[in-house]
C-alpha cells in the first residue's frame, strides 16, 4: 500500500468570495415566487377565519357508543369522529385505522359505522346506537358548514397591503424582464 499525501501551494490559494445578494421575494423564480404567496395568503386568511356553530347541526350528533364492560369507551358522531380516554386511545387508534381502510367512505355514518364496529370488535364490546345516528343519504343531503373569512377584515390589515405591493412589484419586475429581453423569471 502506498503512503499518498496531498501536497497544497499555500501560496496559489485565494479566498472564495461568498457573498451572496439578497434577492427580493419580487424577482424570485416564478414558482418560488407563488408557494410564498400562497403561503402568506393562507396564514392571513387563518387569521381572520370564522369557524361555523356546529352545536345544532345533526351531523355532528351522536352516531353511537361503544360499550364494554359496562363503560363507554368511545363516542362516535355522525362524522365518524372518535372521542375517546387516552387509556384506550392506541386500541382504537388501531381499530380506527382498520375500519378506514375498509369503509370506503371518508365521513359520515358509514365510516361512524365501521369505525364503531372495529372498536367494538377490539375491546370485545358492543354498540349503543344514539336516537340522534344518521343514515348516509340524510347526512349527504344536510349541508355542511364551511369556515368563513372576514373579507374586510383581512383587507384592513397591514400584510395584506405587503402582498399587494409584492404583487405589484412582481408585476413590474416581470414588465422589466420582458423590457430586457429575459423572460425568464
Amino acid at each position: 500500500m502506498s503512503d499518498a499525501s496531498l501536497r497544497i501551494d499555500l501560496s496559489s490559494v485565494r479566498p472564495i468570495n461568498a457573498t451572496l445578494k439578497a434577492v427580493p421575494i419580487s424577482e424570485a423564480p416564478e414558482d418560488l415566487f407563488q408557494q410564498i404567496m400562497t403561503a402568506k395568503k393562507e396564514m392571513l386568511e387563518l387569521d381572520y377565519s370564522r369557524h361555523p356553530d356546529t352545536s345544532r347541526n345533526p351531523t355532528y350528533a351522536k352516531y353511537a357508543t361503544v360499550v364494554a364492560n359496562g363503560k363507554v369507551v368511545a363516542t362516535i358522531d355522525n362524522h365518524g369522529f372518535v372521542e375517546t380516554s387516552n387509556a384506550m386511545g392506541d386500541v382504537c387508534a388501531d381499530a380506527i385505522e382498520n375500519a378506514d381502510a375498509s369503509a370506503g367512505v371518508t365521513s359520515g355514518p358509514l365510516l361512524a359505522q365501521a369505525r364503531a364496529e372495529k372498536i367494538a370488535a377490539a375491546v370485545h364490546g358492543s354498540i349503543v346506537r344514539a336516537p340522534t345516528a344518521m343514515s348516509q343519504s340524510a347526512f349527504n343531503a344536510v349541508p355542511q358548514p364551511k369556515v368563513t373569512v372576514d373579507d374586510a377584515a383581512m383587507r384592513r390589515d397591514p400584510r395584506y397591503a405587503e402582498l399587494e405591493q409584492l404583487n405589484q412589484a412582481r408585476a413590474v419586475f416581470l414588465a422589466q424582464q420582458m423590457a430586457q429581453g429575459g423572460g425568464n423569471a
